[in-house]
């Protein structure tokens, strides 16, 4: 399941070529017609010229899949984009670990280590802590933005986990915005705006009516087809109200509210696309479903490009990224016989492990998802190829010692799962990785390049750098298993991210060719500087929505990419 799969046919190739003109064409006449008004109104006239970006975030698509997507057709429009040579492609990294809520905390913030992935045990209150939770999304964002302004500031965001600072952010799980500045808005604003945006609503609304019956009705054949394959109808209603009110109709609606947007001189404006993520998660990155949905995101980003294109008085910079990759992976469960919670509380205590129990976080018959059990003492937090154990028995995290000692039944049998690569826990200067149940200090230079990876260095700061956090489990546990072996998901997942995979860890930038480049490889903080550097004199221009001071707004929305 999740194979990968050839390239879209003669007749659909033909079909995403010509979707992607029609929205390139759709947008330049949108552009003009709303930028017309605004400047016959002087509001461009006398403004100063500086950079503006739009920033879209395409998540969960390493550079490699990227490339074999573009090779085999299924992106024509940013194909064309780099073949004309105004785009450059580059390489980038994902943050550690290989999950959205790390890297946003990265490039919004420049913050790195922040958080040790999308879910996680929090030992002071007893609970699980989720990036797809309003309330904690809100809590983590507060703290990483302390003194800091945020790299949207003044802009707007869609679809994202955190505001980054955002004056407007749209379907943000955190609720964080900065300052409206309502009578500003007002005032800069007319009835014209109302229209335009009253017409390119309706279109959207015409459109995506059109599309939600069409995925509605594939998404339940193919809900089905899937679960009678696998046996389990898990995550299959959540996965079908995903691809159909984000993919079919949010997206449009994002892309609409971006024109506009790019028609006012909003000076930054950030979208991320979530479609392949989700569908990776769930049908494996390589699946065909997968890379129709990475075409859809292309049908997306075209109207963007030739929107930015059709305002060059406003000097939009569009830049495509990614956080991380995803790779195939195959349940835990499946492997082992029961869910890694479960082996683990059992194995603690010296039973053999129960098979999987049906409900609860993460095993729900229909509704599940990827989450931190506590049971007999332990927690146990599972989301796709990343896990954390924490030993309860104690008030903070403990060292390799100390688990040696007081938690060694689960220590070895971890170390020797088949299911399982490598380990790490705290110790020392930078901590340890255990490799087949022997540790290799990740201070050492000499262990480090001991460690089973392409790229032993990368592996041991990002392996490092998880253990450095308190929020990070007294063990974690990768998934990944080397590269001729199929890497294990700890929840129920068939493409995952969150481990030291190389894949995962590989991301890519696609960068405007008359700006400078990033440099090369950068991660998220790296990103954070140099769009920063881009951004030049915008906070002193005029055009922006407000300030960076923030306050609650309530949006509830499906989650975000992990």
């Amino acid at each position: 399941m999740g194979r990968a799969a050839s390239g879209p046919g003669r007749e659909e190739h033909g079909r995403l070529r010509r979707a992607a003109g029609r929205a390139e064409d759709a947008a330049r006449l949108a552009m003009r017609a709303l930028l017309r008004p605004l400047a016959d109104r002087g509001h461009f006239a006398g403004a100063a010229r500086r950079r503006r970006l739009v920033l879209v975030q395409v998540d969960g698509v390493s550079r490699h899949r990227l490339e074999q997507a573009i090779a085999d057709g299924w992106m024509p429009a940013l194909a064309a984009r780099l073949a004309s040579g105004r785009h450059v492609l580059g390489g980038a990294r994902s943050g550690a670990p290989a999950s959205t809520p790390a890297f946003q905390a990265g490039l919004f913030y420049g913050v790195a280590p922040s958080l040790p992935g999308f879910v996680w045990f929090d030992r002071a209150t007893g609970r699980e802590v989720r990036m797809d939770r309003p309330e904690d999304a809100a809590c983590v964002e507060a703290r990483l933005s302390a003194g800091r302004p945020g790299l949207l500031r003044a802009g707007t965001a869609y679809f994202s986990i955190f505001s980054g600072g955002a004056a407007a952010p749209h379907f943000c799980l955190s609720g964080l915005a900065g300052d409206l500045a309502l009578d500003r808005y007002a005032q800069r604003l007319g009835a014209w705006d109302a229209v335009a945006s009253a017409l390119a609503h309706s279109v959207t609304a015409v459109r995506s009516a059109v599309r939600i019956a069409h995925d509605a009705g594939h998404g339940v054949v193919d809900g089905l087809r899937w679960s009678l394959a696998v046996g389990r109808l898990l995550h299959e209603p959540r996965f079908l109200v995903h691809r159909v009110l984000v993919g079919a109709f949010l997206r449009e609606l994002a892309v609409q509210g971006i024109l506009v947007d790019l028609s006012r001189g909003i000076p930054v404006v950030y979208v991320d696309f979530l479609g392949f993520d989700e569908t990776a998660h769930r049908r494996g990155p390589g699946s065909r479903a997968a890379l129709r949905s990475l075409a859809a995101i292309d049908q997306a980003i075209a109207p963007i490009l030739a929107a930015a294109d059709a305002v060059p008085e406003l000097g939009y910079e569009v830049v495509v990224f990614s956080d991380h990759g995803h790779v195939r992976t195959r349940p835990f469960e499946e492997l082992a016989g029961a869910s890694l919670p479960d082996w683990v509380a059992e194995t603690e205590h010296g039973r053999p492990p129960r098979p999987p129990r049906l409900g609860g976080v993460g095993r729900g018959v229909l509704w599940g998802r990827a989450g931190a059990k506590r049971t007999d003492g332990v927690a146990v937090a599972e989301a796709g190829d990343l896990a954390h154990v924490y030993f309860l028995d104690g008030p903070g995290p403990l060292p390799l010692e100390a688990l040696r000692a007081r938690h060694r039944r689960v220590l070895d049998g971890l170390a020797s799962h088949p299911a399982v690569g490598l380990l790490a826990a705290r110790g020392g200067r930078r901590g340890f990785a255990l490799v087949g149940g022997h540790p290799l200090d990740l201070a050492d230079p000499r262990d480090v390049a001991r460690l089973p990876h392409p790229d032993p260095a990368l592996a041991g700061a990002y392996l490092a750098d998880l253990v450095s956090l308190p929020e990070s489990g007294d063990l974690v546990v990768q998934g990944w298993r080397g590269p001729d072996r199929e890497s294990v998901a700890y929840a129920w997942e068939f493409g995952s991210h969150g481990g030291l995979a190389p894949e995962e860890l590989d991301a890519f930038v696609a960068w405007p060719a008359r700006a400078p480049p990033p440099g090369p490889a950068p991660g998220p903080v790296e990103l954070h500087r140099w769009l920063e550097a881009l951004r030049g004199e915008g906070d002193r221009a005029s055009g922006g929505l407000g300030g960076a001071r923030t306050s609650r707004s309530e949006v509830s929305v499906p989650p975000p990419g992990r």
